[in-house]
């Protein structure tokens, strides 16, 4: 055969063959696809009808990038919803609706007050909640025009240079958390005529998201202690009425802005703060044009490149929630699952420096190890990948400067330590803490990191104890006789010492006259290695 022949047949060959290969390609995908939205509208049950409609409704060639939208928000919605709480509450009074619909956050607490003298103090309080998946209540004509607003969304001028993968995680989605199910994108587009007076010709993304929290910030203010006896999130008539929320609730009404007009926006939580008591914390991120998502807290911080919003908090660890669901609910072989759960993803290392830290850990028998923050009275798990052998653990980028302890969730679900805290510094080095009562060392306090409601209180150093799980006294109690307030106005240096206190561990003040709970205890304070002094964190 001659060699151009032979040439000929094996480019035939090669091209055959590469076709062939993108048919297989493209064939298991669409299988995939098609099991993915037969399962969904099987999950939707009744309701499988309205979701078809909307399918049905965009089955023109012209309309096959809205279809492929639609079969997006569609495949991933099982799992997506909002709790809905009992009406009634544990005096069988359908105090739920009566709170809901007052005006004003004013009013609101004065009908508390009212409530309580006649009903007794907490007595607010809902124990049941349903969850009320949107697959299995959303309507066609809610889905349909959700997708509709997006694409015109899509087509603003920032927001052209996303690909489609982008603009069907960032801003085709209709729910920002766990809120109730709204109907909000139409009006929101077409009445945002005030955001673009106010950025004319500014493109960027980042700065127009600025001018959004600038205005929020003007109407609405957090007020969580306010409402925390408030079961689930807000809506945005509720946000209007009571012109404030929780963090959850400003990250919608925010969010919901910054969608609507096309700007590209994730939601991103922490469990845990890392140097709190005060739980954990949700804020927003803006995609930028350069690939790199920028934080921003709603109400408070607007996004600024390469910098994090959060004055004085400390974070261990930061994910990004998406709308798409993980893969567990769709494996073929999987059977039992509860509830189809969203997908995330760690992001810590985009906005911290991170490190592996390889830990000792006691005999245990729990399958999972979680990494622990000290979050109120005891340590709390963060999400984070780990690698387990018999007598280590290893955890996987998790932030540095952080106070951290390996521990288990019992059935209870309250946590256990299963080795000792440990801190990880600012080089990547591990410190542990192995409490040592054969040293007694004597302890210095700079009175200024003291609580000021310890003041004249008779003080008591607690350690953790890894064998007890529990915060147990060291030393004598000692009366503070310095004022922590008054000197961190003048700023002199005062120590305060504590003698005979077990040497290595963790320590905490307390009121030693006191029961102490979540937020008694305060922060803990360790012995750096690395600065070789005692600090608070």
């Amino acid at each position: 055969m001659p060699r151009h022949h032979l040439r000929i047949t094996r480019n035939f060959f090669a091209v055959t063959l590469l076709l062939l290969n993108c048919f297989i390609q493209w064939r298991c995908t669409s299988d995939i696809k098609d099991f993915k939205l037969s399962k969904a509208l099987n999950y939707a049950g009744k309701n499988a009808v309205e979701i078809q409609k909307t399918l049905d409704y965009f089955s023109k060639p012209e309309d096959s990038l809205q279809l492929r939208a639609a079969i997006f928000l569609i495949q991933n919605m099982p799992g997506n919803g909002y709790y809905k709480y009992d009406e009634f509450d544990n005096f069988g009074k359908c105090s739920y609706n009566l709170f809901k619909k007052y005006l004003g956050i004013d009013s609101i607490n004065i009908l508390k007050k009212e409530y309580e003298i006649s009903n007794g103090k907490g007595a607010i309080f809902f124990k049941k909640a349903d969850f009320i998946e949107d697959i299995q209540t959303i309507n066609s004509a809610q889905l349909i025009q959700n997708i509709e607003y997006a694409f015109k969304a899509w087509r603003m001028p920032w927001a052209r240079h996303l690909d489609f993968n982008q603009f069907e995680e960032f801003i085709l989605p209709y729910r920002i958390g766990n809120e109730p199910l709204q109907n909000w994108r139409k009006q929101f587009f077409e009445n945002s005529q005030w955001i673009f007076d106010k950025i004319k010709n500014n493109n960027d993304p980042i700065e127009i998201a600025g001018i959004i929290n600038d205005s929020m910030k003007h109407k609405y203010r957090y007020i969580h202690d306010a409402i925390k006896y408030f079961p689930g999130q807000f809506t945005v008539e509720e946000m209007n009425a009571t012109l404030g929320g929780r963090c959850e609730d400003l990250n919608m009404i925010v969010g919901y802005w910054l969608r609507a007009i096309g700007i590209p926006t994730a939601l991103e939580f922490t469990p845990y703060w890392a140097n709190s008591n005060y739980g954990g914390h949700s804020w927003l991120s803006i995609l930028d044009t350069t690939g790199k998502f920028v934080p921003m807290n709603p109400g408070y911080d607007n996004p600024v490149r390469d910098s994090l919003p959060f004055k004085g908090a400390h974070l261990a660890k930061a994910y990004r929630l998406f709308y798409r669901l993980n893969d567990t609910f769709y494996n073929k072989d999987s059977s039992g699952i509860k509830l189809p759960e969203r997908a995330y993803q760690d992001i810590t290392s985009e906005y911290l420096p991170v490190a592996n830290a390889k830990v000792s850990i006691n005999k245990h028998d729990n399958k999972s190890i979680y990494l622990g923050v000290l979050n109120g009275t005891n340590w709390k798990p963060l999400i984070t990948e780990t690698i387990q052998k018999k007598e280590t653990v290893t955890f996987n980028n998790i932030a540095r400067e952080v106070l951290y302890a390996p521990i288990v969730i019992k059935q209870d679900n309250q946590s256990q330590t299963v080795g000792n805290p440990f801190f990880l510094n600012s080089k990547g080095v591990v410190q542990e803490f192995t409490p040592n009562n054969k040293k007694l060392i004597s302890i210095y306090v700079d009175v200024s990191n003291l609580r000021a409601v310890l003041f004249e209180k008779n003080c008591q150093v607690v350690y953790w104890n890894n064998e007890t799980n529990e915060w147990e006294p060291t030393g004598n109690p000692e009366i503070l006789k310095y004022d922590p307030l008054k000197i961190r106005h003048t700023q002199p240096k005062i120590y305060f010492k504590f003698p005979n206190v077990i040497s290595d561990a963790v320590y905490r003040i307390i009121d030693a006259n006191q029961v102490p709970d979540n937020f008694s205890y305060g922060r803990p304070f360790i012995l750096n290695n690395e600065l070789n002094k005692l600090l608070d964190y």
